[in-house]
C-alpha cells in the first residue's frame, strides 16, 4: 500500500519532535549527560563537555530540518547516520551487560541500552516510512539551512556554557571558610590525619545530587592521573541517615576514611555550599574545588 505524502510528513514530523524532545531532555540534564560521556574514558573532561553540546545541537538541527521539510534528503541521511551510530553504540553496551541509564532522553526518561535500542529502531522505522516525502517550498533555503545549523549550537553554548570556559570565575568564589576549617582541626572536629601529609578532603552530603556527581567525576580523574593521588578523607554532614553504602555504590566513590561531623560545623566550613573538595598539604589548603571547577 502506497503511503500518501501527507502521511509521510506526519511520520517525519513525529521523528522531528522526538529529536527535539531528546535534545531538550539532554540539555536539562546536561551535567549528567556530559559526566556519562566522560565515564567511558574515551574523552578528556573538556572534550566530553564539547561532545555533549555537539550531540544536543545536532539533534536540535535534525529536529528542525525534519519539521521544516525543505531539505528532506539531507535530514533523512543525517538522521539515519545519527540513529545508526547511536544504535551501534547501544548494541555494544547491551552486549557488555550494561544496564545503566544511557541518557538518550537525559534524566527525564530512564532507559537502559536495550530499551533505548528499541526506541531507536522505532525512530528508524518512522524515518523509513517518511522516505520520499515531497519537500516544502521555501525561499532562501540555503540561509535557513545555515541558521538551522548554527543557531542551535550557539543557543546550547549560551544556555549551558562548558564548565571549562568558566574555571576562572569559579576560582574567585569563596569555596571554603578557612577560619572555620582551622578551628575544626584544632578542636578535633575534623580528624588529625588531615594535617599529616597530603590528603584529598571531600565534604559531601549523602543526599546532595551534585555531591554524588562530584564523587563520580573525581574517581575517573584520579584513575587518569589528572588529580591528586593522595588518600581521600570523606567528611559527611551528619543528618538522620548515616548509611554511606548507597552513596558509595551509586557513585563508585572509594574514600580511605569516612568521618561524620555536625551539620553546623559542616555548613560553617563549606559556607553552606556543597560539594567542597580540598587538596591539603599538612595544614595548608593547596587546592579547592566544587563540582563545576573539579578538573
Amino acid at each position: 500500500m502506497e503511503i500518501s505524502n501527507k502521511s509521510k510528513y506526519v511520520f517525519r514530523a513525529l521523528l522531528g519532535i522526538l529529536f527535539l524532545f531528546s535534545a531538550s531532555a539532554k540539555l536539562v540534564g546536561m551535567d549528567a549527560f556530559e559526566l556519562y560521556l566522560f565515564s567511558f574514558g574515551w574523552f578528556s573532561l573538556g572534550n566530553s563537555y564539547l561532545l555533549a553540546r555537539l550531540v544536543i545541537a545536532a539533534e536540535y538541527t535534525l529536529g528542525l530540518l525534519l519539521l521544516a521539510n525543505f531539505r528532506p534528503r539531507l535530514s533523512f541521511w543525517g538522521s539515519f547516520v545519527l540513529l545508526a551510530g547511536f544504535s551501534i553504540f547501544l548494541t555494544v553496551l547491551a552486549a557488555s551487560g550494561n544496564r545503566d541509564n544511557c541518557n538518550c532522553f537525559g534524566e527525564l526518561v530512564n532507559l537502559n541500552p536495550v530499551q533505548s535500542l528499541w526506541k531507536n529502531l522505532g525512530m528508524l522505522a518512522l524515518l523509513l516510512l517518511s522516505a520520499g516525502v515531497r519537500p516544502f517550498r521555501l525561499r532562501r533555503s540555503g540561509l535557513w539551512l545555515t541558521l538551522a545549523t548554527i543557531v542551535p549550537l550557539a543557543a546550547v553554548l549560551v544556555v549551558s556554557p562548558p564548565d571549562n570556559w568558566r574555571y576562572g570565575s569559579y576560582a574567585r568564589h569563596d569555596l571554603v571558610n578557612e577560619t572555620a576549617l582551622r578551628e575544626a582541626i584544632d578542636s578535633g572536629v575534623l580528624p588529625h590525619t588531615v594535617v599529616e601529609g597530603e590528603h584529598v578532603v571531600c565534604f559531601y552530603s549523602l543526599q546532595c545530587r551534585f555531591c554524588k556527581m562530584s564523587a563520580r567525576k573525581l574517581m575517573p580523574l584520579r584513575e587518569r592521573g589528572d588529580f591528586s593521588q593522595a588518600p581521600i578523607i570523606a567528611i559527611i554532614g551528619q543528618g538522620e541517615n548515616t548509611d554511606t553504602a548507597p552513596f558509595l555504590e551509586e557513585t563508585g566513590f572509594r574514600p580511605d576514611e569516612v568521618h561524620f561531623i555536625a551539620p553546623s560545623d559542616f555548613l560553617r566550613i563549606t559556607n553552606g555550599s556543597m560539594p567542597l573538595i580540598l587538596v591539603m598539604q599538612d595544614s595548608t589548603v593547596t587546592g579547592k574545588f566544587n563540582y563545576r571547577n573539579l578538573h
